[in-house]
């Protein structure tokens, strides 16, 4: 099996290549915006309800739209520095307002929460989803065309962001694993972890290829743990041999690579936005002390207003882009196999 699509070239950088994550840091001035948004909320406007009208972007939108376009069809990351975020409220309004000009957030769960908070709360739900732990995350994509982070506060300790060219990785695995590249071609069935309709099994009924092809565009996506926890929970419908397991350690190994991947942590008033198809992340631990704030970001998941065009079963879950909102459940974690 083989796809006949090449990278583009510029999707393909290396973070000793460019230089650390300095070369993908941009500075946007955004403070004009805080006196507009403070009379969007006192009039009732939240994040949500924003439209592109209601907070014109005036002297930021050229970098604004600069920032899309290197996300969209450049190198896939940028970190943004310029949010105010000295009020919560006002933050997520400035957040979601740049979030309009890539595309429409969609819903991030089965709660609905198109504007996500990434806070830990297993003191209170000990099954929670990855977003909502503390514990190291692997490198994977998720759903949606763009991934963006807004940190409101860092962690007391860890926490670091991890993001990796996985056109890079495609690259490195063509050269030296052609038959492990062969298994991420061919695809796996993923678990969805209660967060598919009534309608749907719990794993998807079709291979989701890590790396597939539309148009001569080569796409990504991967999320390692999803594979093994329905190979856990249904072994005979989702096996995994030995070949599989190595592609998996291979395709993971590569995405922690030193020379491959940004590291970086994320400061307050700083944002990162990344291309869910041609770039991977990933976190390392962090910890808050009893009584200390809790380290919070904001996330979106963007629907591109001009999308990549990408396979169907790269999807995880029915209804387009995101996850559909279930009233009255919560996105869980309950199983044996360990979330990392």
């Amino acid at each position: 099996m083989a796809l006949h699509a090449a990278p583009d070239p510029v999707t393909c950088w290396r973070s000793d290549e460019l230089g650390g994550p300095a070369a993908v840091t941009v500075e946007i001035d955004l403070s004009h915006l805080v006196e507009q948004a403070v009379a969007l909320l006192a009039s009732g406007c939240t994040a949500v309800d924003l439209t592109p009208d209601d907070l014109p972007l005036g002297p930021a939108a050229d970098a604004v739209v600069q920032l899309n376009h290197d996300v969209m069809y450049g190198q896939g990351i940028r970190i943004v520095r310029g949010f105010p975020v000295g009020d919560l409220a006002v933050a997520e309004l400035i957040f979601w307002r740049v979030g309009l000009e890539i595309g429409e957030p969609v819903s991030q769960s089965v709660m609905g929460d198109r504007l996500g908070h990434v806070i830990d709360m297993t003191d209170v739900d000990p099954n929670a989803r990855a977003y909502r732990r503390s514990e190291e995350l692997s490198p994977h994509t998720d759903p949606g065309d763009v991934l963006s982070f807004l940190c409101i506060r860092p962690a007391s300790e860890g926490g670091a962001n991890h993001f990796v060219s996985s056109m890079t990785i495609y690259e490195a695995m063509r050269r030296n694993h052609p038959e492990l590249l062969e298994r991420h071609i061919r695809g796996w069935r993923y678990h969805r972890f209660g967060e598919q309709p009534d309608t749907h099994h719990p794993v998807t009924e079709y291979l989701v290829p890590t790396y597939s092809e539309v148009d001569g565009v080569l796409s990504n996506r991967y999320l390692r743990q999803y594979i093994e926890i329905a190979h856990d929970e249904e072994p005979e419908l989702c096996p995994l041999d030995a070949v599989d397991h190595e592609a998996l350690e291979t395709m993971d190994a590569l995405g922690r690579d030193p020379g491959m991947a940004l590291t970086f942590t994320l400061q307050s008033g700083e944002a990162v936005f990344a291309n869910n198809y041609t770039v991977m992340h990933s976190r390392d631990s962090f910890f808050d002390p009893p009584g200390a704030e809790k380290r919070l970001l904001l996330r979106l998941w963007i629907e591109a207003h001009q999308p990549r065009p990408v396979r169907p079963e790269t999807s995880l879950y029915p209804g387009g882009a995101g996850i559909q909102a279930l009233p009255g459940r919560q996105p869980s974690y309950a199983t044996d196999v360990e979330i990392v």
